[in-house]
């Protein structure tokens, strides 16, 4: 999962807190620039015929004029742009799309009135905790509007199911604090939320009147959001955040005396001294525990941020948060947002898949139409995760960017995964991935961590085929990756060639593994229209278009390397 290690603070009684394993990197010299060369000019003329070539049969394969239109158009909904209709049929993206102005005005509102309250209340009432953040530890009062809101955004949400989530998430607190630091701690946690996701999904978020049926009136106000069980998966990760980083804080006392720990928490001088040192153990509180899972701006959609690090900027908050930043981050939202909006207007990619009819589509329409179903949810999280980053931001708060990369420029299974849902990523190797050993039992391991990713997705087969397959694919990249990278290989002039070679395979392999988890229901079809001998030249064509994308990705890294 990550090829540096850290191991999270207190989970070895030999790690005293922010003590860490970093696998050295030798320093080389960049390589000249290719940019100008004749090599990659030709590749830019390929470039600007491909993409055309690529918007013109996607743009075609969704026109109007064509036959298939009308057997799939049910799914399209009235549209704003050039009198266009535009495809609405993802779930999801409809959901968020539909609700942005309420969603956009309570955030609004809450960062306001948060804000409002910090320089009125706070800057009055707790003088002495701006000044020297240490000196108040349990309830901070940076805390208390958010998790006053917090109550009441989620009692809006939620209704009367605000009963289950408080009783759910008190359990865990319960737990954490009768048997943290104990040696099987980690056991009770884990098996107690995964007892919890798999109670969620089987009883479709709950009802009071199962429990008696006196009761069922209330079964009737649920809220918003009547399945909160399905947004409840995220916070079911920061409840065994919260209750691993409060083991380790436990840990920590027995094996160093409390003070040097505390002694730790002062003046965090990195990211990374916000997630591995522990906070004051009195910081591990109920009020900051709920104020934490409930965080109105990450509470239905992420960035996952770690119990430590949330608490930590809530007393010491962080310097790369600015106002420019965040206002520049806003314009970029909303570029991103007017593009998502102009391509689900003229390629109705997910219209096309959810009908999956593809009988009378060529293989590179069918390849053009996966593709940009993968473009699209990628898109499409990358602005929902977005948005609630925006408004985390601009409450001072600082979290992982989810999407780092653009699906398009990424070759390596292992760096795509790093790049995608970046901080569940980071939740996962310092959760799972570490404690289960690591890169000392990595053969294993991966496997217990896509399998523990496709369980909390959703608890389906196809899903778990999914994670099995790409958990699969690792073993053959890390192979390749160990066999090449040596000096006999590296130092030849053709070694950028042998990579692309690899590289195009695994970004076929892994297009392929995404459709099956991800993709609807004719994706089967689909691959059985490219993979056939027909579609053998398409393939050839796109192995080989694919070898000089490579090329320039690999001088894309090499001049952020040269930075």
């Amino acid at each position: 999962m990550a090829s540096t290690e850290t191991l999270p603070a207190g989970a070895s009684a030999k790690l005293l807190p922010g003590t860490t394993r970093v696998s050295q990197r030798k320093m080389r010299t960049p390589a000249a620039s290719l940019w100008g060369t004749v090599e990659f000019k030709t590749y830019y003329a390929i470039y600007v015929i491909a993409v055309c070539s690529m918007i013109y049969t996607m743009v075609q394969a969704s026109s109007p004029s064509r036959s298939e239109y009308h057997k799939y158009s049910h799914y399209l909904s009235d549209g704003w742009l050039f009198g266009r209709e535009v495809d609405m049929s993802d779930g999801q993206w409809r959901t968020f799309r539909s609700n942005l102005p309420a969603f956009a005005l309570a955030m609004f509102s809450y960062v306001a009135l948060n804000w409002a309250f910090r320089l009125a209340v706070l800057r009055r009432v707790c003088a002495k905790f701006f000044q020297k953040p240490e000196s108040v530890q349990g309830a901070l009062p940076t805390l208390w509007f958010p998790f006053v809101f917090a109550i009441a955004f989620v009692m809006v949400l939620s209704g009367t199911s605000i009963v289950f989530i408080l009783v759910i998430t008190s359990g865990n607190y319960l737990i954490a604090k009768k048997v943290g630091g104990r040696r099987w701690a980690p056991i009770i946690i884990w098996v107690y939320n995964m007892g919890v996701l798999f109670s969620n999904e089987n009883f479709k978020g709950y009802e009071f009147g199962r429990i008696n049926q006196s009761l069922g009136w209330l079964d009737g106000h649920r809220g918003i959001l009547r399945r909160w069980d399905i947004t409840f998966n995220l916070t079911m990760l920061r409840m065994v955040s919260f209750s691993m980083d409060y083991h380790w804080r436990v840990r920590q006392d027995k094996e160093a005396s409390p003070r040097r720990v505390d002694a730790m928490v002062a003046n965090p001088r990195t990211d990374k001294d916000r997630i591995e040192h522990s906070c004051f153990k009195s910081d591990y509180c109920l009020i900051n525990y709920l104020a934490y899972l409930l965080y109105p701006p990450l509470y239905l959609t992420g960035p996952i941020i770690t119990f430590n690090n949330f608490v930590s900027q809530m007393r010491y908050p962080s310097p790369s948060v600015a106002v420019k930043t965040t206002v520049v981050y806003g314009i970029r939202l909303l570029c991103s947002t007017f593009l998502m909006e102009l391509m689900l207007h003229f390629v109705y990619c997910v219209a096309i898949s959810k009908w999956g009819h593809w009988d009378t589509f060529s293989a590179y329409e069918i390849s053009m139409i996966g593709y940009m179903r993968l473009n699209f949810i990628w898109l499409k999280l990358f602005i929902i995760w977005r948005f609630a980053r925006f408004w985390a931001m601009a409450d001072g708060l600082d979290t992982v960017e989810n999407m780092r990369r653009c699906m398009s420029n990424n070759y390596s299974l292992q760096q795509f995964w790093r790049d995608w849902h970046c901080s569940f990523n980071k939740w996962l190797v310092r959760y799972v991935y570490i404690p289960l050993g690591g890169r000392k039992t990595s053969t294993w391991n991966t496997f217990v961590v896509f399998t523990f990713v496709a369980l909390w997705h959703d608890l389906t087969m196809r899903l778990l085929q999914w994670a099995w397959l790409i958990a699969l694919l690792f073993l053959p990249e890390g192979l390749a990756t160990w066999y090449f990278n040596k000096p006999r290989w590296t130092s030849r002039p053709y070694f950028r060639f042998i990579c692309s070679a690899g590289g195009a395979l695994n970004i076929i392999a892994m297009m392929i593994a995404n459709l099956v988890g991800f993709g609807d229901a004719g994706v089967e079809k689909m691959l059985e229209k490219i993979f056939c001998r027909q579609g053998a030249f398409f393939l050839l064509v796109t192995y080989l278009a694919l070898n000089i994308h490579l090329q320039v990705m690999f001088e894309l890294r090499e001049h952020e390397y040269r930075r």
